[in-house]
């Protein structure tokens, strides 16, 4: 990863923190040593070192140097400034060691600097910047005023009294270990005539090096400013402290982190943890833009795109981040076919595992997204009656020179049925084919079915070879000296609990029983079910004499077993899981029972049997019985693993749902959710997001409409005011008919819709159901033809009339209001305010009971009677330059 540009961080702290707590450490350590010598010395003259006699002696000493008796004024001056020393090189250690953990953050009242206006709410100022602190999960604020510790090591000499060793000993002691580590104070400040007029001025004070920093931000409301303030104290405090050092931060050590990517990523985070997958995009977008090298970020955001059923997204994301480990393009290629060279590269992550580990999961997501061959072809493949629009010709080239080796039968194959035998006794001329057809074949809008089995089985074959190579690299991380030392110190505080501790160390994407079970079990299934699926290959003999010596064998190098009965299959994942073990994560039996899941493809309904059904229905037992011990591990995150993952999305999973077992499983895990019962229970993601895309536009309508009654009992209006509205409700009829006239994977109209509603009306970005969360059990149970069919009746309505639709006329007006404004007009009367309100609020109301209601004629004429009706300003200044006539 190359070096961000940036300047070091200063104030309030120095980034060298961790060599200065090495640094103070060792010193304190030499100087008691030392002390311990001298006061040896001074504490008799017989050099026995019999075990009874050695505390007793350094005591001796210790109290020879406070009292003086027995040993010269010499030897007592040099003890002193010995323990002097000593105790200073301890108190820079502690302070520095405080620094960088860090400890307390000590959150002060803020201060209300807006003379001659209402009071405002600073208590509960104070307690939102302590929360919004706390949730950041990087320290602990203080939520009560402490003293603050001594500035400088004078100030705990100042009352020693040598006389009285028996208090001054231990306040001194107590003295030593400092309390704080930061400070945060703010002023609340405010501005006329702005679009953010409150504004906090925050100072951070850190006691480690007595500096401090101060910045003033601005937001829209004194929330918005509140967490502004925030996130710029995080990020003062990230690139200094130990937080800093774990991902996805750790690049930006000892640099100036931008509070604007610390506020995107963790919103990101919030968003995609309340399945809000559209705004957890958009910000994650805003993350990248200010750190694009990012594996970490780039991983989530790849995660975020497979959840919306963005298969090729994903893809695209993950392929672009795969060098980002300190190699290229090239030099990762050969990585991952090359078998018995480059055995040094190969322990790159050995070595270096706190700068590569990053990739470890990108890498994981990428052959995640391979291995399901079937859906990615499908979503690769567009819809015949749709043109082939080529933004995916970046990453077909990527794939045709990365995975090339798995499709060399393929492609000799086609060259000796079109009589190409030019490339068979060269490797370049077989790689230079080889790259063609793959690509040939990922560009052609029009494949033929055996063509795109052909594709599939290549993504799976490239999947498997991923997985080996990652089994390797993960071996890598495992043995390195770092991985070991972070074990001791998890097993230390495991052990050592006098204090509530949270976990920092970064989540790990898979387990290493979870990633041998992949490569050996779940891959190998996949593959040989796109094999099976794959039609005998229509051509005459190869032609070649050994077609097999290009070929890419990693990926079946390890020689899976074949089995035959459900017995088979487990006992093999019985010796990668063995019984006698318990300590598994839930992932490592989630994955487990994708794999029984899995199997089941290999026995479908119109082949099926007695006896295979006897099979089928084992599987489908078997995998269910590991998804409950899945959700029983008593340590495990299974409960926050999201049910429209396992409900609707997982494809592993596709056909285990379809099984009475199944629905009794979801009844019992969540009681609250109604158990699919049968096939139409598990629709594609695409009718997920339809019905997702109905719910979001109807909430948007309700929040606009409440909006717009809740101005018109404001009275007389500002024209600026009313202009700033009826620019938020332009953006907002806009991006409606946007979203209402694409697709469901266009998430970008949605989030802009999102941000138009929340832009009109602020308040809704704090409401808990707007806008409300995406892939739930009510979408499934919608009906799709019927949904589309609406959406597509609402979008051809909205495009008549445009000469008089709510858009159109909320541009006019905004015309007229400059004309107004002009000419001095500075209020609107407030009936005219009640009447242009309640034009919009039923506009709203009408839209929000077409997209409720069925195919009914009377509500499709009442909806385009309020969305038509809007009036038409007019302003005659002849008669009067103050009125504004509707």
């Amino acid at each position: 990863m190359g070096k961000r540009p940036g300047k070091l961080s200063r104030t309030p702290t120095s980034p060298l923190l961790v060599p200065r707590v090495v640094a103070w450490g060792s010193a304190a350590a030499v100087l008691v040593l030392a002390v311990a010598v001298l006061a040896w010395r001074a504490g008799g003259h017989t050099w026995s070192v019999a075990l009874g006699r050695v505390l007793p002696r350094l005591f001796n000493g210790l109290a020879a140097f406070l009292s003086g008796s027995g040993i010269s004024p010499g030897l007592r001056l040099a003890g002193l400034l010995l323990v002097v020393l000593a105790l200073y090189a301890y108190w820079r250690a502690t302070r520095s060691l405080l620094g960088y953990r860090p400890g307390p953050v000590q959150v002060q009242q803020l201060v209300d600097a807006t003379a001659h206006r209402k009071p405002l709410p600073v208590d509960d100022l104070t307690s939102r910047l302590r929360m919004q602190l706390s949730e950041s999960s990087l320290y602990p604020p203080t939520t009560v005023p402490t003293e603050a510790p001594p500035t400088g090591f004078l100030d705990l000499l100042g009352d020693v009294d040598l006389a009285k060793p028996g208090t001054t000993i231990p306040r001194l002691l107590s003295r030593l270990r400092p309390k704080l580590a930061y400070r945060v104070g703010g002023v609340l400040q405010l501005r006329e005539h702005r679009t953010e007029p409150c504004g906090i001025t925050v100072t951070l004070t850190a006691y480690v090096f007595s500096g401090a920093r101060a910045t003033t931000v601005w937001g829209r409301d004194w929330e918005h400013a509140v967490c502004r303030a925030a996130y710029w104290v995080e990020a003062s405090l990230l690139p200094v402290t130990r937080a800093g050092r774990r991902p996805p931060w750790h690049a930006w050590w000892a640099r100036e982190l931008p509070p604007e990517l610390l506020r995107s990523y963790q919103e990101a985070k919030a968003l995609s943890a309340g399945q809000r997958y559209d705004q957890a995009l958009e910000r994650y977008r805003d993350a990248l833009r200010f750190d694009p090298q990012n594996p970490y970020i780039r991983a989530e955001f790849a995660g975020a795109q497979e959840k919306l059923g963005l298969q090729v997204e994903a893809l695209d994301t993950c392929q672009r981040s795969l060098a980002l480990d300190g190699q290229t393009a090239d030099a990762y290629n050969d990585r991952l076919w090359v078998r018995r060279r480059l055995a040094l590269r190969r322990l790159r992550y050995l070595w270096r595992p706190l700068q590569f580990r990053e990739t470890l999961g990108l890498r994981y997501r990428n052959a995640i997204i391979l291995g399901t061959g079937e859906r990615l072809t499908e979503a690769w493949y567009p819809n015949p009656a749709e043109e082939h629009d080529g933004r995916w010709e970046g990453l077909l080239l990527t794939l045709a020179e990365r995975y090339w080796p798995a499709a060399v039968d393929f492609a000799l194959a086609a060259a000796v049925r079109d009589r190409l035998s030019a490339c068979r006794y060269t490797k370049c001329g077989v790689e230079e084919i080889t790259k063609k057809w793959l690509a040939d074949r990922l560009r052609s809008t029009n494949a033929s079915t055996y063509d795109r089995h052909m594709v599939r089985v290549v993504f799976q074959r490239a999947a498997a070879q991923e997985l080996y190579r990652l089994v390797g690299d993960d071996l890598c991380v495992r043995l390195s000296l770092w991985e070991w030392w972070a074990r001791i110190k998890r097993a230390l505080r495991r052990i050592w609990p006098p204090a509530y501790v949270t976990e920092t160390r970064p989540l790990r994407l898979f387990s290493r029983v979870a990633l041998k079970l992949n490569r050996d079990v779940w891959a190998p299934l996949q593959l040989d079910q796109a094999m099976g699926d794959l039609p005998r290959i229509p051509h005459g003999p190869w032609g070649h004499p050994e077609p097999d010596r290009w070929r890419g064998r990693s990926y079946d190098r390890r020689g899976h077993r074949d089995w035959r009965t459900p017995a088979d299959l487990a006992t093999h994942i019985r010796e990668i899981m063995p019984q006698r073990m318990s300590s598994y994560e839930w992932q490592d039996h989630y994955n487990s029972a994708c794999v029984y899941a899995v199997a089941m493809k290999r026995y479908p309904p119109e082949n099926r049997d007695d006896i295979d059904e006897h099979r089928y229905q084992k599987l489908a037992d078997m995998a269910v019985e590991q998804l409950e011990t899945a959700a029983l591990r008593a340590e495990s995150g299974f409960t926050r693993l999201e049910r429209s993952w396992m409900l609707f999305e997982d494809p592993d999973l596709a056909r285990l749902r379809e099984e009475p077992c199944f629905a009794d499983f979801v009844r019992s895990t969540y009681p609250s959710t109604e158990p699919p019962g049968g096939h139409s229970a598990c629709p594609p993601v695409a009718c997920l997001l339809e019905g997702y895309t109905r719910r979001l536009l109807r909430d948007a309508a309700l929040v606009m409409e409440l909006n717009w009654r809740e101005r018109a009992g404001n009275g007389s209006t500002a024209v600026d005011t009313l202009k700033c509205w009826l620019r938020a409700e332009e953006r907002a009829w806009d991006a409606f008919r946007a979203v209402v006239g694409g697709r469901p994977s266009d998430w970008a109209d949605r989030a802009t819709l999102i941000a138009a509603v929340q832009e009109s009306d602020p308040a809704a970005a704090r409401r808990s159901d707007f806008p409300p969360g995406m892939l739930q059990e009510s979408d499934a149970q919608s009906d799709h033809t019927c949904t589309v069919n609406l959406l597509q009746s609402v979008a051809a309505e909205l495009r008549k009339g445009m000469s008089t639709s709510a858009p159109t006329r909320s541009r006019a007006w905004c015309a007229i209001l400059d004309d107004a404004l002009a000419s001095g007009v500075a209020k609107l009367p407030a009936p005219q305010v009640r009447a242009l309100c309640s034009q919009y609020a039923a506009a709203w109301l009408r839209l929000g009971a077409r997209l409720a209601a069925e195919q009914d004629e009377t509500v499709e004429v009442k909806f385009r009677g309020a969305v038509h009706s809007i009036a038409e300003p007019r302003h005659d200044t002849r008669r009067s330059p103050e009125v504004l006539w509707i």
